[in-house]
């Protein structure tokens, strides 16, 4: 009987692709590859260290999976940062961000921890493959790792290492490989994707897309989280030409403040993010544009958080995703005076959640009474199809048999907490 293998995933899309990567590595090995709620002889967990609260999760999940009785092995960022961390918890494997694929030795030989702690002498891209579906209508693929930008906040250049690109060769294989196994769309994500290329002779992210788009069985090619200087002249001419690309950006701010922006040292400024989006919506005029934002950053004043609210409101934003600030060891951010409390970040963060529930049911209405292809993804627990649109609605309808991993018109009827609620055409 073949041994049964589970992992999850705490954070991000290029996470979400190095664990079923992995998971390809033990289905070749002849694995059976079961729910993590399921009863299996080893669970995987694929940690995150972006926030404290992906920390605590990432540990909490260990723990979880240890109470089973079973293998208990860990990868990712946090296990990069900590390992010793989690050995102490009780994970038997602990591998960090890099040489993944040795997880298959060490399931025989353990307890082992093995993580690089110098990751910034990584130079090569760690090529990992996904050949079979595992039950998805929308693929991650992962084309970048790696970051240079040393933003003061940021844990991941520390634990992920410098930025790297996957050769370009490889990514059209992989993406043809999903292309085979009947998937529609595919979400193209790195940890600063937009570097890719610039390790590389001849290829950027645009030629990535580009190249995507040229293959026929892909429906869609959705772009992961950039941030406003990506958003060049070519990149919109690319945009409004090529109807496969879809008009949802995940387009990084973290603050409206250019002092804060400055002390969190990003690369840009709030006129130059607001001239990103006044440019994308002319080509693209239902372009979903949703962000990121850090509530209550090292010395971030209360002026600076009103002139945040203020100016994500002028923008009409799609969708924010809100994160007090929490201090990472090691960063600079950590070590800046003037630190808020955590009544103090947390009331920030709660007025910008507050906005944003405001801005995404405003964008939502909009399209109320209108007719929008719907890629479908599955059934859910109210046994209704569910499934996204090119501007990443989330729709639900009534159907019958045969939608799955199918594009189909809906129109939206009503709007409910998450999403919309419409009719099959």
């Amino acid at each position: 009987m073949a041994k049964k293998v589970a992992a999850t995933t705490v954070g991000c899309k290029v996470n979400q692709y190095d664990t079923k990567a992995l998971l390809q590595k033990f289905l070749d090995a002849g694995y059976e590859v079961v729910n993590f709620a399921d009863e299996a002889d080893i669970y995987i967990i694929n940690t995150c260290s972006v926030t404290n609260v992906s920390d605590k999760k990432s540990r909490q999940m260990v723990r979880r999976a240890k109470a089973r009785g079973a293998v208990v092995a860990v990868m990712g960022c946090s296990s990069q940062a900590r390992p010793e961390d989690f050995a102490k918890i009780g994970a038997d494997i602990v591998l960090g961000t890099a040489n993944r694929g040795k997880i298959l030795e060490y399931v025989e030989n353990f307890p082992v921890i093995d993580h690089n702690p110098n990751v910034t002498t990584m130079i090569n891209f760690e090529a990992d493959h996904v050949d079979s579906r595992m039950g998805k209508t929308r693929a991650f693929l992962k084309i970048q790792d790696g970051c240079d930008n040393f933003c003061t906040y940021c844990v991941v250049p520390h634990v992920r290492g410098p930025s790297r690109s996957r050769p370009f060769d490889d990514v059209m294989a992989q993406a043809c490989r999903f292309a085979e196994m009947g998937c529609k769309e595919i979400v193209v994500a790195g940890i600063h994707v937009a570097s890719y290329g610039k390790d590389l002779k001849g290829h950027n992210l645009l030629s990535v897309l580009q190249g995507i788009c040229e293959i026929d069985c892909i429906k869609r090619v959705r772009l992961s989280s950039v941030e406003p200087n990506v958003i060049t002249e070519e990149f919109l001419e690319f945009a409004a030409a090529q109807p496969k690309f879809c008009d949802h950006l995940h387009l990084s701010l973290q603050s409206g403040s250019d002092a804060v922006l400055a002390a969190m040292n990003r690369k840009y400024t709030a006129r130059q993010y607001a001239d990103a989006v006044s440019a994308l919506r002319k080509v693209l005029p239902n372009i979903s544009i949703t962000t990121d934002i850090i509530a209550g950053f090292s010395g971030e004043s209360e002026e600076n958080h009103r002139e945040t609210l203020d100016f994500i409101d002028d923008l009409a934003l799609s969708a924010l995703h809100v994160f007090p600030f929490a201090a990472k060891e090691g960063t600079v951010a950590a070590m800046l005076p003037n630190q808020h409390s955590r009544q103090v970040k947390s009331r920030r963060a709660k007025e910008l959640e507050n906005l944003g529930v405001k801005l995404k049911a405003l964008y939502y209405d909009r399209f109320v009474g209108q007719t929008l292809p719907v890629l479908v993804e599955g059934r859910n627990v109210a046994g209704f199809y569910e499934g996204k649109t090119t501007n990443y609605l989330s729709v639900c309808f009534e159907g019958k048999e045969g939608h799955e991993n199918s594009i189909v018109d809906v129109r939206l009827n009503t709007l409910f907490d998450d999403g919309a609620i419409g009719v099959l055409q």
